[in-house]
């Protein structure tokens, strides 16, 4: 393998700092670009890049002699937000750093995207040739970013991979995790024993393998879905986690309907889609291309996510 000189854009976050860690384990000098200084595993070098979205000459000089840049800023899937807000950063940002690394020559951005552009549930295997059918703000965004980054790399000597990953999952993750936990260690009774689905899903650390694999692959595809390649259901999922914790909890057989009808006149329509639907990847294409296969379990770091979780059992 030939060592690297890689940027990581957003080496603070979740998945940012795996991969800042991931790529450095491999041997490759780590440069992080952080709105604010601070230490980040792995980095050789710290740049106070501040606000992303705004122009500014320190992203680009930071790009000097680099061979790669990963872009893993932008603001995570959570409820609320304003979708100025998510095109600031998940689009203006994006696009900044894609124009940097075009300025400077840059030989490869890998853009960290989401699988939510496919939408929340879908009754059939989704991949690469898919149709994305974004269904929020958040994943609009998302999708939005791509077309932006793919527009201002179009003929220039920037070679793009875009990499969409399922839910990712690890200790510290967002989105619904967190919410199931808190579930899960309380005293409530849990009503999700007749949900029957597939969903896919990946593990942080897997995340930051595929693209440590595709930076050092001479071509990757230019959009490739991370997950791994066993889906779960809904009930396995909510077993992992308590094992996690330490409990043993019965899943009450409620049907599925009846479940519905209440997220409905709760106004959670949308959320019951994200929880109880099928959403699974075909991942063929990161095998055939570039050789590669998530390889840690979905229920181990389900287990793991939930042991390391803060929360805390009140109700006792």
């Amino acid at each position: 393998m030939t060592r690297q000189v890689v940027l990581v854009c957003g080496a603070a976050g979740f998945v940012g700092r795996a991969v800042s860690r991931t790529l450095a384990s491999s041997g490759h000098e780590v440069v992080v670009a952080l709105r604010h200084a601070r230490d980040v595993p792995g980095a050789t070098r710290t740049v106070e890049a501040g606000d992303l979205s705004a122009p500014s000459h320190i992203l680009g000089n930071a790009m000097r002699s680099v061979h790669a840049v990963v872009h893993a800023a932008g603001l995570a899937h959570r409820h609320g937000v304003n979708p100025a807000d998510l095109s600031r950063a998940n689009v203006q940002a994006a696009s900044r750093v894609a124009e940097a690394a075009v300025a400077r020559g840059v030989p490869h951005l890998v853009l960290v995207s989401s699988a939510a552009v496919y939408g929340k549930s879908r009754d059939t295997l989704f991949s690469e040739a898919s149709e994305p059918s974004p269904d929020d703000d958040y994943a609009r965004s998302k999708l939005a970013g791509e077309g932006a980054v793919r527009s201002i790399v179009a003929g220039s000597r920037t070679r793009l991979t875009i990499v969409r990953p399922c839910a990712v999952l690890g200790p510290g993750c967002a989105g619904n995790i967190p919410r199931l936990v808190r579930l899960i260690g309380s005293s409530m009774p849990l009503p999700f024993g007749s949900i029957d689905n597939r969903r896919s899903f990946i593990a942080v650390d897997d995340v930051a393998k595929l693209i440590d694999v595709i930076i050092s692959h001479p071509s990757s595809p230019e959009t490739l879905i991370a997950a791994h390649p066993s889906p779960i259901s809904t009930a396995d999922l909510i077993r992992a986690l308590a094992r996690g914790l330490g409990r043993r909890r019965i899943l009450l057989p409620v049907p599925t309907g009846i479940l519905s009808m209440a997220a409905s006149a709760a106004g959670q329509a949308e959320l019951w889609k994200s929880f109880s639907g099928s959403f699974q990847a075909d991942v063929a294409l990161a095998g055939s291309a570039l050789g590669f296969s998530a390889s840690i379990s979905i229920p181990t770091i389900l287990e793991l996510t939930a042991a390391n979780s803060r929360y805390t059992d009140t109700t006792t």
